[in-house]
Order: C-alpha cells, then structure tokens, then sequence
C-alpha cells in the first residue's frame, strides 16, 4: 500500500485532480489546526482494537468448550467402564471422576455465562460501531459539504480582490469628481454672492428711481394743477367773480356742510353734523346670510338709508337698512373684496380688492365707473375724500396712493415701510392722512409734499387693522391685533385712552372698529361674536351683547344714531338696534 505525499501529489498530480489534492490539503492543514476529528477516530481505533480482542477471546472460548466437552464426554465413558467393573479402585475413581465432573460442569457454566456476556459486549460493540459508523457517514457527508461551501467560497474569494479594485477605482473617481463639484459649489456661492450683491445695489437703484418717477409725477401734477390754479384767477381777474381759497382748514373748523353750486346738488354731509340721540343698539332686528363667501368689510351710507358688504366671493351688496333686503349686487372684481366705502352723496361704492385694484361703483347704474390699478400688492383699504373727487387706497405694497377722480389717475404715490392695514383722510380735501400698518405704527402724512408729518411708534404691540376718524374730527381710533383700541389726540398726537377688556379679542386682520356719530361711544367685534361698546367719556366698558357665532370682522355705526350693522367671518349680517338712552 503505498502513502500519500501532499507535496508530491500537488506536484505530480494531473489538472484533472488537481483540485482534489488542493482540497485534501486544506483538509489536513485544517484537521492538523483544528483536530476536529481526532477524538473520534482515536474511539473509533479503539472500538475496532477491543472488537478484534473479544473474537479471539470467543474463540479461545469456543475451544475451550470444545475440549471441556470432549473431555466430559471421555470421563463419562470412563464412569461407565468403570461401573461396569465394579471393582472399590473403580469405586473410588469413578467418584473422584464424578467430582471432576462436576467441577467441569461448574466451569463450563462458568465458560457458559462467560460466553453470554461476551456476546451480549459484543452487541453492544456492535451497536456502538454501527451508530459510529452512521456518525462517521454523516461527518463525511458534512465535509464533503463543506469542501464543496470551501470551494465556493475560495472562488468568491478569489473573484473579492478584483472587485475591491474595481471599488477603490470608483471611489477615487467619486472623490475627484466630488471635489471637483465642491470647487464648482464655492465659485456659485461666490457668484450668488455677488448676485445678491448686485440684486441689492438694483432694489435700491430700482427704489431710488421710483422715487424720483413719483416725485416728477408729483411735480407735473403740482405744475399742472398750479396752471390751472392761474387760469382759474385769470378768468377771475377778467369777470371779476371771487373764488375762495381751498387750503387746509383746521379740524375744529370744518364747517358742518360744503355747498358745490357747480355740482347743481344740495350739501354734502362731513364730520360734525348733529344726528340727534344717539342708541347703544342691544337687540337684532334681523340676520341675513346674503354672501357666498367670507365677509371682510361692512359700512353704513352717509345718510344711514343703506349699508353695504364686501366678500370672498368678489361681490359688493347693498341693503336697505330697515329691510334688510338686498337692494344692488355689485360685480366686476377678480379676487375678493377686503374694504368697502360710500362717498358722501351715497352715489358710489368703493371697494379694495385683493387683485391690486380698486373700483368705483355707480349705484345709479350699478356698474364699474373707475378701475384705478398701479399697486404691485393686495389692496386693503379704499376711501372718499370730503367732496368726492379723489379717492385714497392703501396696500400690501407699502403705498398709499391718492387717485384724482376727475383725471382717471393717480396723482400722488406714498412710499410706507410698511404694509397699510387701513387709511383714512383728516380733511374733507384729502390733503391729510392717518394710516395703520403692518408694523404697528401710525404715520400721518401730508399729500401735498408727499411727506410724514408724524409716526406714532409703540402705541400697539400688534398690527394695527383699523383707522377712525372721529365725528368732530379731532380724535383718531386705532383698532390692533394686540387686543386694545387707541384713542389718539390729533391736536397733541398722545394716547388719550386705551380701551380693552378681558373678553375682548380681535377676531381678523382686517377687523374694524368705528366711533358712535356723536363721538361718545366706541364699537368693535371680537373673536368670539361679542360686540363690545366703550363710553370714552366716562373710560369704561359700557355694555356687551352678543348674536355672531364667529369672529367679527367688522362694526359699522348708523349715522341715524339707532341702528349697527355687523358682519362676522361665518357671512352672517346682523342688524342691531335698541332703546333711546
């Protein structure tokens, strides 16, 4: 039998078994770091080796029988022989003889038993070689597994380097490609930079020109209106007729009613006309849904003959204030209507809509009779002056635009640094204006210069989403999402009063308050649908009441003096009125 070399046999083996002999290798240099099989293989040894020792102890025994058999059967015949005889010699060796029988048949139930245990071993031995021999299948059928998993795996092992390069080439390409991106990043964001550099240095170019645009406009129409100032006072000259004087007239000094002859119509109502008892209404005499969408605006006519509201769903209605019914429908704005306003003969609407325009209604006609556009952003409030010829609007846009009814445009841009809630004129010329914005501050201005006379700063913690005028006009009611109302003191620009109340919470941004037509009482929604009346006189809370379900968005005071108009965001319109006090 020859031996097998491991060196030898990897260098003189075929290819064909090649792998064998790599794979038994392994197999040894495995078995000789690891042993996973000595233990067995020196059991199974010895198994084999007391095997071998118990068949030839089985067969020394089986001898042993045999000639214990012989003999036993030679001596039972010498007892025989012996009998026959007779003789006392033969007595006696025939009883010695039995005696050595007997002994004999001890020993060969001796040789018996022993003969029992020995198979009954080498079952055993049997057995435990059988379930060896199982195991040992099994063990070789597990490494033949395993050399087969072996080899797999050392081909995948071999195919790992490969790949690895492959990786680190990919890599290195990613980590240039990444730096190269990187450097690409640092040149834009130097470029955005300077792009932002550049976008400020063209805002502010941009700004600078706007402003001298504006200011030549307002030139051209100061020159234009100064030449037709001299013509007015040369046709005076020539017909001798005297003209009075349109200056600013002081507040206390408004006179109660302005007479246009050329108009051919009666006199206009302005601030300080006598309405007569005033009423704190507490009872609703009707509530009306008339809108599609979201109310944001209600008013009162001059004469109290009327009210209108302004929606989400771009119209503008107008009721009759003792019905309640719907008397008009206005249409014609793109987005919704945020404010709403009459001019002072109840001939017209205004209305500020959220498509950066406002429009002008003839009630007569019911339709558009000036779209007046050139804000940039949503506008929020749309006014009268005194007489009807201009109308102020504020914006998103951080303007204030004054509109000359007669030209169709606009004669005066205000610039604001802040968005304007809501503005209102002080003189019935237009020439003065109060404003609240985004930034809680109030600012008054002069139109004519285009200038601020004064800034009211601090006075809110919120933004201010309202502006009043009182009726005698020298007090002016702020509304604010701080949750107060300002009285301020036109004549000396201090906070005469702040009115608020635990209950009181403003429910909109666009939320506006209004004064009693005597002057006496303020009025304004809250959050919750309470209607909250203040006496400024006395400096305290007068009444509450309550029918709105949700946040208010608005309170107008009839100038008739009995009756409030309400609306609240749930486009529910309440009619209030109540006792004489």
């Amino acid at each position: 039998m020859s031996t097998f070399s491991p060196t030898g046999a990897s260098a003189n083996s075929t290819p064909a078994g090649n792998w064998q002999g790599d794979l038994l290798v392994k197999l040894l240099v495995r078995d000789r770091r690891e042993k996973a099989f000595t233990d067995f293989v020196e059991s199974y040894n010895s198994l084999v080796q007391k095997l071998g020792k118990f068949a030839e102890r089985n067969t020394a025994l089986e001898l042993s029988e045999k000639s214990a058999t012989e003999k036993h059967t030679n001596l039972l015949r010498e007892v025989d022989i012996l009998r026959e005889q007779g003789s006392p010699s033969n007595q006696k060796k025939t009883a010695e003889l039995e005696q050595q029988i007997q002994a004999l048949k001890e020993e060969l139930a001796d040789l018996y038993k022993t003969r029992g245990q020995n198979a009954q071993r080498l079952l055993d031995m049997n057995d435990v070689l059988r379930s060896h021999e199982e195991a040992a299948k099994k063990n070789q059928e597990e490494i033949r597994r395993l050399a087969e998993l072996n080899q797999a795996l050392s081909a995948k092992v071999d195919l790992h380097p490969q790949a690895i390069r492959e990786k680190e080439v990919t890599i290195q390409l990613l980590q240039d490609e990444n730096a190269t991106l990187q450097l690409e990043i640092g040149k834009i964001d130097e470029r955005m930079k300077d792009l932002e550099r550049e976008n400020g240095q063209l805002l502010q170019r941009w700004l600078k020109k706007m402003n001298e645009e504006a200011e030549k406009m307002n030139e051209a129409n100061q020159f234009y209106e100064s030449a037709l100032e001299v013509h007015a006072k040369a046709l005076e000259f020539q017909s001798g007729v005297v003209i009075v004087d349109k200056e600013f007239t002081p507040m206390n000094n408004v006179p109660k009613s302005i007479t246009f002859p050329e108009a051919g119509t009666g006199t206009i109502r302005t601030r300080g006309k006598d309405f007569g008892p005033v009423i704190i209404p507490t009872a609703v005499i009707k509530k009306i849904t008339p809108h599609d969408g979201e109310i944001h605006s209600i008013a009162s006519s001059y004469d109290g003959s009327m009210f209108a509201t302004g929606s989400a769903d771009k119209t503008i209605k107008i009721f009759d204030s003792t019905t309640g019914q719907v008397k008009q429908t206005l249409s014609g704005s793109i987005q919704s209507i945020m404010h709403v306003s009459f001019n002072n003969t109840n001939e017209m609407v205004a209305g500020a809509s959220n498509d950066n325009a406002a429009r002008l209604w003839h009630l007569k006609t019911g339709r558009i009779r000036l779209t007046l556009t050139g804000h940039v952003g949503k506008v929020y409030s749309a006014r009268f002056n005194g007489d009807s010829t201009k109308v102020i609007t504020g914006s998103h846009d951080r303007t204030i635009k004054v509109w000359d009814l007669q030209k169709g445009y606009c004669i005066r841009t205000i610039f604001s640094f802040s968005s304007c809630n809501d503005v209102v004129p002080l003189d019935d010329e237009g020439t003065t204006l109060v404003s609240g914005h985004l930034d809680n501050n109030l600012r008054f201005w002069d139109v004519r210069s285009g200038k601020d006379i004064k800034e009211l700063t601090g006075i809110h913690l919120g933004q201010i989403t309202s502006v009043s005028v009182s009726p005698d006009g020298a007090k002016v009611l702020t509304n604010s999402r701080d949750n107060t109302l300002k009285i301020v003191d036109l004549r000396t620009y201090d906070v005469e009063q702040t009115l608020h109340s635990d209950g009181y919470k403003t429910g909109a941004n666009w939320a506006r308050a209004c004064f009693s037509p005597d002057g006496r009482y303020v009025a304004a929604g809250s959050l919750d649908g309470t209607i909250f009346y203040w006496n400024i006189q006395k400096s305290k809370l007068e009444k509450t009441t309550k029918d709105h379900i949700a946040p208010i968005c608005g309170v107008s005071w009839s100038p008739r003096g009995g009756q409030l108009f309400s609306a609240d965001k749930d486009r529910t319109v309440c009619i209030w009125t109540g006792g004489l006090r």
